[in-house]
């Protein structure tokens, strides 16, 4: 009865680990602007592109965090929002897309554009970031984390849980199976 238990027990937390492990989760597709890019002018929006089709609770928002003076001289800012207006892009057939209206007139600068997505289908949540510059090239620190600054990362609730379920169902089901090898109390 209680090997019977074991394994059961072993088998539905391996099961739902593996399960999570195989979600379809929104991943970066494109943007516009590029992640790394530099222009000669600013965009009046960015748009940016996932694989899954994404939920409304979905949100995108882009950032300042170094402007240039007219003077030459460099302001760092904690980062500060630069986006009027933000939402899935209708245009996008497949509700794939993420787009964020700028303020007019931006300054040159580095800019960074961070989201955070939710999918449909599967409420499988991803978020992640990158930088462009405006008038200005992406410093090369920044474009060496990841690919020309683009950063993306499941959202997990508790760091390794997934981990924990795959092992743990692995080993409830080893003690189930080998549960007649183990030493009895007199």
């Amino acid at each position: 009865m209680v090997r019977t238990l074991l394994i059961g027990f072993g088998l539905i937390m391996f099961v739902f680990g593996l399960a999570d492990l195989f979600q379809a989760r929104p991943h970066f597709v494109s943007s516009l602007p590029e992640p790394g890019q530099s222009m000669t002018s600013p965009p009046t929006a960015v748009t940016v592109t996932f694989s899954e089709e994404l939920s409304p609770e979905s949100t995108i928002s882009v950032l300042s965090t170094v402007t240039e003076k007219l003077s030459g001289e460099l302001s760092y800012s904690g980062g500060e929002k630069v986006n009027t207006t933000s939402a899935i892009d209708i245009y996008s057939p497949p509700n794939r897309s993420l787009k964020a209206i700028l303020q007019l007139d931006l300054p040159n600068g580095l800019y960074r554009v961070d989201w955070n997505t939710l999918a449909v289908k599967t409420q499988a949540q991803r978020f992640g970031s990158f930088y462009f510059g405006v008038g200005m090239p992406v410093p090369d620190h920044i474009l060496r984390e990841g690919t020309d600054s683009l950063r993306e990362k499941d959202f997990e609730y508790e760091e390794g849980w997934r981990a924990s379920a795959l092992g743990g169902g692995f080993i409830f089901i080893f003690i189930g199976l080998f549960w007649k090898q183990f030493p009895r109390r007199a």
